[in-house]
């Protein structure tokens, strides 16, 4: 729970795929972390994977109603040009090092990166982004 000091510091927090799904699953931590934070943000390509999940899962309507409430308790991260450019950067970067990451997480990060909000996420090869302040839980990253 070293998590939740760290998180009060701008009170803001960006959430990833996973961490909604953890929302929804009621995972403690997760729940006790995005619960806590005064300004949660989502990002619009978080948005777009979730929107796309729920789609193709059994209960889409349903699914598709519980990712709008999340939404509109949330500030959505737009794409502009300074995180197209950000993008560029952080693509070349892990390029370079040779520790590439998935297409749509490279975006989140330069969405969080551009924005200074850490994010909330159980996918290690964020810590592959430099100056990305990655928030995990279950000692995953």
């Amino acid at each position: 729970m070293g998590s939740l000091k760290k998180l009060k510091v701008n009170g803001k927090l960006a959430v990833d795929t996973n961490a909604v799904i953890a929302y929804r699953e009621a995972v403690f931590d997760v729940c006790t972390l995005i619960d806590r934070t005064d300004l949660l943000y989502l990002p619009a390509i978080v948005l777009g994977e979730l929107v796309y999940g729920a789609i193709n899962s059994t209960k889409p309507v349903k699914n598709e109603q519980d990712i709008t409430v999340f939404a509109n308790n949330s500030i959505i991260m737009p794409v502009d040009e300074a995180v197209a450019i950000r993008y560029a950067k952080v693509r070349h970067e892990l390029k370079k090092k040779g520790t590439p990451i998935p297409e749509n997480d490279i975006w989140i990060a330069a969405l969080c990166l551009e924005q200074d909000i850490p994010l909330l996420s159980n996918d290690g090869h964020f810590k592959n982004v430099q100056g990305l302040d990655v928030i995990g839980w279950e000692n995953n990253i």
